[in-house]
């Protein structure tokens, strides 16, 4: 176990001092000694990734650049996971509304089926959407809903509709907006029924959250915080000792990117946060609404931009010491 430990150590380390560690564990005795010694081979050999053994602040820069790819990447995770659920069916809309209004005719139902979970203006997203949905537009791109509506709302109103929710095994939630919107859900639909001062009724179908969306999200947040660090120490790594025409560009370069990357999400998850304390949702968010994804994606694609010219700066060949830098990583046994 304790050699795949190791491989939190930059390739460098393992092998100048990868033997001498294994050997220091293995004379480790009692099995809570060797479960202290474990994390500490992965503490240690996280910072040594990172090089510059006298730098303080490089620990806190590789953490925030590994949570916000992590953060990325659950968003990239949860999409795909939606992308897995199957597209909303107008059948199912109209079933409900027979079920709970069988004596009434509705004024309009959606007849088509969306061709995709998610739409931009009304289409599922492609070749020729996608500059819209990357350069200014991409709070267009939502999940897909079906509608139904009255032009004249049941003389029962609000009371019947809640008890023919309740029968037809809908779990609802508390009215909203001053008692004119109920949410319900069963299985994997979400049902708002809206009632409109005009005297009308408008039911919308949704999807629910698909269960594999919050496992895929935590995997894709560890796999993309690791990539993130393991990432940012490379490149901090490759610029240690350089000159300074390269280091002062490379670390411009990445602190401008970071905030081209932080504005979005410091700006929306709180409006977001507020949103959803404000009034009950019956399905949270998607994750990227939170980093204020896509609307605002182009600060993303120019932060994306800035870091692929550091990581370009921190390729460049340079002349290695012929002694590899191992410090940064005490003993992981002390």
């Amino acid at each position: 176990m304790h050699r795949w430990l190791l491989l939190a150590y930059p390739r460098d380390y393992r092998r100048a001092r990868g033997a001498e560690i294994l050997e220091t564990v293995r004379d480790v005795g009692p099995a809570h000694r060797r479960t202290r010694v474990a994390a500490n081979l992965v503490r240690h050999g996280l910072r040594a990734r990172l090089g510059r053994p006298a730098s303080r602040s490089v620990v806190a820069w590789a953490s925030v650049f590994a949570v916000a790819c992590g953060l990325f990447a659950a968003s990239f995770g949860t999409w795909l996971a939606w992308l897995g659920s199957r597209p909303l069916d107008h059948r199912d809309l109209a079933a409900v509304v027979d079920q709970l209004y069988p004596d009434r005719q509705v004024s309009h139902i959606d007849q088509d089926d969306p061709a995709a979970v998610f739409l931009i203006y009304g289409h599922p997203l492609n070749q020729d959407l996608l500059s819209e949905l990357l350069l200014g537009d991409g709070g267009e791109y939502a999940l897909a809903e079906l509608t139904a509506s009255f032009d004249q709302l049941p003389a029962a109103g609000l009371t019947e509709l809640r008890q023919r929710l309740d029968a037809a095994g809908w779990e609802q939630s508390e009215p909203v907006h001053s008692d004119t919107t109920v949410y319900a859900e069963r299985g994997d639909h979400i049902l708002a029924v809206q009632l409109d001062a005009e005297g009308s009724m408008s039911l919308t179908l949704s999807r629910s959250t698909p269960g594999t969306a919050y496992p895929a999200g935590l995997l894709a947040f560890a796999l993309g915080a690791v990539g993130g660090w393991a990432l940012f120490g490379w490149a901090s790594r490759r610029t240690e000792g350089r000159r300074p025409l390269v280091q002062g560009p490379t670390k411009l370069l990445y602190g401008v990117a970071m905030v081209f990357w932080a504005a979005p999400i410091l700006l929306s998850a709180p409006l977001m946060l507020t949103h959803h304390l404000g009034e009950p949702h019956p399905r949270w968010h998607v994750p990227w609404e939170w980093l204020g994804q896509p609307t605002m994606s182009l600060p993303f694609l120019l932060g994306a931009v800035l870091l692929l010219l550091a990581l370009g700066l921190a390729a460049l060949p340079h002349r290695r010491p012929a002694d590899p830098t191992l410090a940064g990583a005490p003993s992981p046994a002390g």
